[in-house]
């Protein structure tokens, strides 16, 4: 081998050993994900989707979303096994988890104001007939309803509150149909079509606002709950190894109809990450608010 060829070959293993070594330093510093806790919620798709690509663009910080059930997202974040959930419903809806946890968690901000939990008829039956809860009382009303309050999942808190409301307000007679998130909305959609009447169990955020004219009924007992609000929850570790991320979310802020029109768009394409994008790229002045530091 002649000096010329051995001189090539050093360098050629040279060049080698720096791009390995270079490569191993590479992942070595990759950018850890933020967990992010998500349930199949369509207000909490909405959400996770936004921040995760406003996050992912702009501060280059990877997003993992972790599927779990509400109560093991409160925990997940207090163990600090998850770094993060955006759908934290306070005061009422989730005081109990919040008051087990909350002393393990960092309450980093409110995203959203004006979550709500009801009973809701289309806008086409008339106010004068049918404003409050407690006008299912008379007789023509209920007879139009056919004694029915369409309801979900039997089980949740929203059916829970509304078996209450039956007995609060003396809806004698009244049978409370469970069903699903699916039924319901069938039933509401077959209604529209023919103006049926119909009153169902509802909540908001929700896509069903943006499809259809809808009005919530006044609850004057207070047994559906009032004006919830939306907190994003951190665990205790999630400033130090997150900082950036954690500024990020302190600036975060959506509107209730924000979030109703991402939903609406999720939905009607089965496609929430799409659907977070165009939002987030048709809103330069709410991003730019949210990337403040």
């Amino acid at each position: 081998m002649n000096s010329n060829v051995l001189k090539s070959l050093v360098a050629k293993l040279a060049v080698s050993a720096v791009v390995t070594m270079v490569a191993g330093v590479g992942s070595a510093v990759a950018a850890e994900p933020v967990k992010m806790a998500v349930t199949n919620w369509a207000d909490v798709l909405a959400v996770a989707n936004v921040a995760k690509y406003a996050l992912e663009t702009n501060l280059k910080q990877p997003v993992q979303f972790v599927q779990a059930d509400i109560g093991i997202q409160y925990q997940g974040v207090a163990r600090g096994d998850l770094d993060i959930m955006v759908g934290g419903w306070l005061p009422v809806t989730h005081a109990t988890y919040y008051a087990k946890y909350k002393n393990d968690m960092d309450d980093v901000s409110v995203i959203y104001t004006g979550g709500k939990n009801g009973w809701a008829v289309p806008a086409y039956i008339p106010e004068s007939q049918l404003s409050s809860i407690s006008d299912l009382e008379k007789p023509d009303v209920k007879s139009k309803l056919n004694g029915t309050v369409q309801g979900i999942e039997p089980g949740g808190g929203l059916m829970q509150a509304s078996e209450k409301t039956i007995k609060a307000y003396d809806l004698n007679g009244y049978n409370l149909q469970s069903s699903s998130e699916a039924g319901m909305l069938a039933g509401v959609q077959r209604a529209y079509q023919s103006k049926q009447w119909i009153v169902a169990t509802v909540w908001s955020p929700h896509w069903l606002f943006q499809k259809w004219q809808m009005r919530y009924l006044k609850d004057p007992k207070g047994t559906l709950g009032g004006e919830e609000q939306v907190h994003a929850f951190a665990s205790k570790q999630f400033a130090t190894k997150f900082p950036q991320a954690d500024v990020f979310f302190k600036h975060f802020k959506l509107t209730l109809a924000d979030v109703e029109a991402i939903e609406f768009e999720g939905n009607a394409t089965n496609d929430y990450a799409t659907a977070a994008k165009k939002f987030v790229d048709a809103h330069p002045d709410k991003l730019k608010a949210w990337l403040q530091q």
